[in-house]
């Protein structure tokens, strides 16, 4: 049973509604939905921004306006993702678009899940070579770079990320970081007191 967040304006329109999804199996719900139908006479900024933000938290959205105000609506929410359909639309359509949506909701959710993942590992990649790369300028080989972010991580219990940031940070602040022999402590301390 698809979970539908129903936003209609009259006590009316919006018990009937209610009533008719929940005959089709789907179910009215007051949050934790899969899609919002958005019943609306007239198009305007605010149903955008509305729109924009349901679909942002996964979940898909229609829109049913009136029929004079069908192609305003459309152009309003052009590139949201949400389907736009006339108040005089068969229930039938307006329960296939419904599915139809809450279905699009999910893939897009799971897409965006894993390019936020692919992000998070593009920027730990890029802050790895970026020590590396201070830890070559110091002397290393990129082979004795790379063994000692892994050695370093290890030995830490941290991920390479943490190794990573801490040589920079280090590098950053003035700090010595290479040869860099000595294991850090948590908080980046050395092991050892390091000499100049």
């Amino acid at each position: 049973m698809t979970r539908v967040l129903l936003r209609a304006g009259t006590g009316y329109v919006r018990e009937k509604l209610e009533q008719r999804l929940a005959e089709s199996g789907f179910t009215p719900v007051e949050e934790g939905e899969e899609v919002t139908l958005i019943v609306q006479r007239c198009p305007d900024a605010a149903l955008a921004e509305e729109v924009k933000a349901r679909l942002a938290r996964g979940g898909g959205a229609v829109v049913v306006v009136k029929r004079e105000q069908l192609a305003a609506a459309e152009r309003l929410l052009a590139g949201s993702g949400a389907a736009v359909l006339a108040a005089d639309v068969s229930f039938p359509v307006l329960a296939g678009a419904l599915q139809a949506e809450a279905k699009a909701g999910e893939r897009l959710f799971a897409v965006s899940e894993e390019l936020f993942r692919l992000r998070e590992k593009l920027e730990s990649e890029k802050l790895v070579m970026r020590a590396k790369l201070v830890l070559i300028e110091g002397g290393m080989s990129e082979g004795e770079a790379h063994r000692l972010l892994e050695k370093q991580a290890m030995d830490r219990r941290i991920t390479r990320r943490e190794a990573a940031e801490e040589i920079v940070r280090r590098h950053a602040a003035g700090q010595k970081t290479a040869p860099y022999t000595e294991p850090l402590q948590p908080g980046g301390k050395p092991a050892k007191e390091e000499r100049e």
